[in-house]
């Protein structure tokens, strides 16, 4: 049976507070922005390249249903529960999590030792934080990507299953409405506020994706590389050209909300080894 949780999990922690952005790829709906996995903006540009703009018949991907749209910014708050925390870190493992259910990796046993932290995953081969997903790790050329996972409430259980007892006895890590700021408890370990978005159309310098697409457009061409009647996504391994893309959308959000401030980007200091001392990672 599993051991019981730490007694420090359910006090506030002596963690520090984070505050900085998470970015989230997003179609026109507006959902819940809990038990999902969010990204940095380097880590949103890589999806988008990898995952959604080289579909030829829109802007599909391969794990949702509708064309997404935009990249939603979000101010977040983060501070990891004491357990935690007396390993060193300030993030745990990145969740995976399909339509609000927690996947992996094992079984999401981590929230019963460590509390529903807020998780990190980065693409640098050989680092401790390169966990779960190691085996992308050539297929990515946008430098500092980092993906993140904010567990919410009944994790164990989908968007569309979830219930009013899951809820309260699986609370998530989302601070309760009217919480100013984290305070490193078991249940209490971010809080997010969304202050931002652009369209992807903005991104690329289009007007309309699909005035583009009947012209004979196309985003990008894994085959050749490079997109027609658009330039934007040319050279997926190219690391200059990709970090391009990322000064530019930083620019175009500096330039749509010229008032937010500048906020240092965290370091992903999840360690597999020290998270996981028992298992193969």
């Amino acid at each position: 049976p599993p051991s019981p949780p730490p007694g420090t999990l359910f006090s506030p922690s002596s963690a520090p507070l984070m505050t900085f952005y998470m970015y989230r790829v997003q179609n026109d709906d507006n959902y819940p922005e809990y038990n999902h996995d969010m990204l940095n903006l380097a880590g949103g540009m890589w999806y988008l390249h990898n995952e959604v703009v080289w579909h030829p018949k829109g802007r599909s991907g391969t794990y949702f249903s509708k064309p997404v749209t935009r990249i939603l910014k979000f101010k977040v708050q983060v501070k990891a529960t004491q357990p935690l925390y007396d390993l060193g870190m300030n993030f745990g493992v990145l969740n995976a999590f399909d339509s609000g259910e927690c996947t992996g990796p094992w079984k999401c046993e981590n929230f019963q030792k460590f509390g529903y932290t807020v998780g990190c995953e980065t693409w640098e081969p050989g680092a401790p934080s390169n966990f779960p997903h190691a085996q992308w790790n050539k297929l990515n050329h946008y430098k500092g990507a980092i993906w993140f996972s904010l567990p919410g409430p009944c994790p164990s259980k989908t968007y569309k299953t979830k219930d009013a007892q899951c809820n309260k006895q699986e609370p998530g890590g989302e601070c309760p409405a009217g919480t100013k700021t984290p305070t490193g408890a078991y249940d209490c370990t971010y809080t997010l506020e969304q202050v931002g978005q652009i369209t992807l159309n903005e991104l690329e310098g289009i007007d309309s994706y699909d005035k583009f697409v009947a012209a004979g457009g196309r985003e990008y061409d894994p085959k050749t590389d490079k997109g027609v009647h658009m330039n934007f996504w040319n050279g997926l391994q190219d690391e200059a050209a990709c970090a391009r893309r990322v000064a530019h959308a930083q620019a175009l959000f500096k330039q749509k909300y010229p008032h937010q401030p500048d906020l240092p980007e965290p370091t992903c200091d999840f360690n597999r080894f020290k998270f996981f001392p028992d298992k193969k990672t």
